[in-house]
């Protein structure tokens, strides 16, 4: 139950997931163009081109949290593809079990992100459960940025496991992600 003054958290079909695009952008600037994490102008456009693209791809799933027409939040994502590459150039060798994909294997959480002054209120935790409800695939998947250290501390309360560090990459900011696993199975503390 949602109480007064609280967002609420919903997932969007494709049309209403085109009517938030602008402000989904504006949260994404605002959000990581902030401490901790690594910045550059250019990743705006980039984001702006990659989100474009994935609301196309079957599967891709919005959730907002909103308090009427404003955004207070958001996740998304999709089904990873088998032949994603999401699995190289980490810093050491993973285990095959853990990197071997198929149809229908894994959900890739692309972005999350709150406002702010939305922080603390568990709308995070909220953007995440609607995000994963009920999916078909066994186990979800997302990447963090080295330098957010409490947004990993959040993300292990959570139930995720770090599993390896991805990088470096050439022409990506940061060139470092660390990569999160967590089975859609288990419910959360």
């Amino acid at each position: 139950m949602i109480e007064p003054g609280e967002g609420e958290v919903e997932c969007c079909a494709k049309e209403s997931a085109a009517a938030w695009f602008r402000q989904v952008c504006e949260v994404h600037d605002r959000v990581f163009s902030a401490e901790p994490f690594a910045w550059v102008p250019e990743m705006s456009p980039a984001h702006e081109a990659e989100l474009r693209g994935l609301m196309e791809v079957a599967g891709f799933r919005l959730v907002v949290a909103r308090q009427r027409d404003r955004l207070l939040g958001y996740a998304y994502g999709h089904p990873l593809p088998v032949d994603h590459g999401w699995w190289g150039d980490f810093d050491r060798p993973l285990p095959a079990g853990l990197v071997e994909e198929w149809p229908g294997r894994t959900f890739a959480v692309i972005s999350l992100a709150v406002l702010p002054e939305w922080r603390g209120r568990g709308t995070g935790r909220r953007l995440m459960e609607e995000l994963l409800r009920d999916r078909a695939e066994e186990r979800a998947i997302l990447s963090v940025q080295p330098t957010a250290l409490g947004t990993q501390r959040l993300y292990r309360h959570w139930g995720w496991t770090n599993v390896g560090r991805k990088g470096p990459l050439a022409g990506v900011t940061p060139p470092c992600w660390d990569i999160y696993v967590r089975s859609l199975g288990v419910v959360p503390r």
